[in-house]
């Protein structure tokens, strides 16, 4: 298994972005609908970036784990795995990656709203660090223990030529 180069990442990255836009918009309407939620600060805020973070968690876990991938990771033929031993995630791997992305991500980006734009500076660094790392992992990879590895599609098998009676 060969580790997936950072072309592909990105690129998974970026259709990945498409897919979650429409989750994200669906699952808010459906939660704005119900709850009569507006936009206002408060505890329906927080109640609706909890639901979103569960809904976005629920999507990745459960494609992440067991060998199943995401439809964007299937198209550029990434898949996830154990650092280890290059074995499928369990659901509680998969779930502590996406709690320390989360993490990486999501903190970062709160120190840069309100600290200092000069944590801008080290918001790339978790994921630059797949360029520098021999087995392409990024920094969340690293402490959650997994990695992305380059999977080829599967190829069908070539078809047979019909025989006719004659």
């Amino acid at each position: 298994m060969s580790p997936a180069d950072p072309w592909r990442r990105l690129m998974s990255t970026v259709y990945e972005s498409i897919i979650l836009f429409g989750i994200v918009f669906f699952f808010g309407y459906g939660f704005s609908a119900l709850t009569q939620y507006r936009g206002d600060g408060g505890p329906l805020l927080i109640a609706f970036q909890g639901f979103l973070f569960v809904v976005i968690g629920a999507y990745f876990v459960g494609f992440w784990s067991l060998g199943r991938w995401t439809l964007p990771m299937k198209t550029m033929g990434i898949t996830l795995v154990t650092s280890a031993d290059g074995a499928p995630v369990s659901y509680l791997r998969a779930s502590w990656r996406y709690l320390v992305a989360s993490i990486f991500f999501w903190g970062l980006t709160a120190a840069v709203w309100r600290a200092s734009p000069w944590w801008l500076l080290l918001w790339p660094v978790p994921f630059a660090w797949a360029i520098f790392d021999s087995r392409r992992r990024t920094l969340y990879d690293v402490v959650a223990g997994t990695m992305l590895v380059r999977r080829d599609p599967i190829r069908p098998a070539p078809a047979k030529p019909a025989v006719t009676a004659g």
